[in-house]
């Protein structure tokens, strides 16, 4: 999870409440880098919204060029989904994205959203074009989680984010105060299954007093 990609993402200017939400979630999943690569299922599941509403609005997200989107590589035969860069270099937004806003509405008023597309007509991964090389450069870290993720293997940002949910509503800003080693000592002990409630509420008590007041 990054703080810069969800502040980035809080900035930017999408037309539909659902598209924010959606471009929210990816961002929670983003590494300093802005790169992530949950699932389809995963988005619909953290934003409330079906895997059709999911997709439609990442093709929304990818034309108002506030995502870039790279097929992965296939493993045993399967596509492992898609990897997803935010352009996080290009703050403030650019003013086509504007574009996505109708002239009729207010400042602040949200676009509708497009019809529903006919089922049939369902995104498949056997009909989808096949993967083309990145032009990405992903760094040493990104690499390292994407090994984790195809060795099945718990990013840090899937397991940080349940021991914010553990903590309460404010769970990320609690973890944002601790240093890396306190971190990855929580992130370590919840992985394993070990981190006990009496562990993380000292943890948590600690962390509350650097918090400014």
């Amino acid at each position: 999870m990054s703080w810069q990609a969800i502040a980035w993402a809080i900035r930017q200017n999408t037309g539909a409440a659902r598209r924010k939400l959606l471009l929210l979630a990816l961002a929670n999943y983003a590494d300093k880098d802005g790169v992530c690569w949950p699932s389809q299922e995963t988005l619909a599941r953290d934003t409330e919204q079906s895997v059709d509403t999911v997709q439609r609005q990442l093709d929304m997200l990818e034309k108002l060029k506030q995502i870039h989107r790279e097929r992965m590589p296939k493993r045993r035969g399967q596509w492992q989904g898609y990897r997803y860069k935010l352009p996080l270099q290009t703050d403030p937004a650019p003013k086509g994205q504007n574009a996505a806003r109708s002239p009729h509405l207010r400042p602040g008023q949200a676009a509708i959203s497009a019809l529903t597309r006919p089922q049939s007509l369902r995104l498949k991964p056997s009909i989808e074009p096949p993967y083309e090389p990145s032009h990405i450069r992903m760094t040493s870290d990104a690499a390292e989680r994407l090994r984790a993720f195809q060795e099945k293997q718990e990013g840090t940002e899937v397991v940080q984010n349940r021991i914010a949910q553990r903590i309460g509503a404010d769970g990320w800003l609690v973890l944002g105060a601790m240093n890396d080693a306190q971190r990855s000592r929580l992130s370590t002990l919840e992985r394993q299954g070990r981190l006990d409630d009496e562990t993380l509420t000292k943890a948590v008590l600690a962390a509350r007093l650097e918090l400014p007041r």
